[in-house]
């Protein structure tokens, strides 16, 4: 017995000495926020009328994300058809694209790239959606924004949203479930304990 135990010795030395046989797991890397998971608070809604009527109004919502605007409006312009269809439509989302475009000659923006056009259908509703890409001239931060369009209950809604760049892989995800909780609530008014009306 005693002849064992330098052989004995020498093995558990040996063993505590190998290689571990499987590689200690990477750290996690933080993943992109997915759909469910952006809380998105009301911060104001605006009062457009008394400075241009046919503006309506507009309400702010802001995450850890971005931000979202939701405009309803007429233009002045009485009933507009349900969806894209209307005759004035594509008109009124070019003007959409242009305003941003516009932004960018007058120096607000340092660069301006429009993505492509596509129509989308979120929670029963027809939308013309366009995305765009924007470097603020003075901060030069990048974001990734998006323009989806439609005539709801006689009135245009429009929803810009902004994302810091680069955006969430799951952006898209997130920007129609936005959309979609907004529509079942009623966009006309916001969900706020207190909304505050900037006039």
């Amino acid at each position: 017995m005693t002849k064992l135990w330098p052989a004995l010795l020498a093995a558990a030395l040996l063993s505590g000495c190998a290689a571990p046989t499987a590689t200690p797991p990477a750290a996690p890397v933080p993943a992109a926020p997915a759909a469910g998971t952006v809380a998105w608070q009301y911060v104001r809604s605006t009062w457009h009328e008394a400075r241009q009527p046919g503006l309506g109004i507009s309400h702010r919502y802001q995450s850890r994300v971005g931000w979202i605007d939701v405009y309803l409006y007429d233009m002045k312009q009485g009933h507009w058809q349900a969806g894209v269809g209307d005759p004035r439509f594509e008109a009124q989302f070019q003007s959409s694209v242009e305003e941003i475009r516009l932004a960018g000659a007058r120096g607000f923006y340092a660069e301006v790239e429009v993505g492509p056009i596509s129509d989308v259908r979120i929670e029963g509703q027809d939308f013309r959606r366009v995305s765009l890409r924007i470097v603020h001239a003075v901060t030069r931060n990048a974001y990734e924004s998006f323009t989806f369009l439609t005539a709801r209950n006689g009135r245009l809604l429009k929803y810009r949203m902004s994302f810091d760049a680069p955006a969430p892989a799951d952006v898209d995800a997130i920007a129609r479930e936005f959309i979609e909780r907004n529509l079942r609530s009623g966009p006309d008014m916001p969900r706020a304990a207190h909304p505050l009306l900037d006039t």
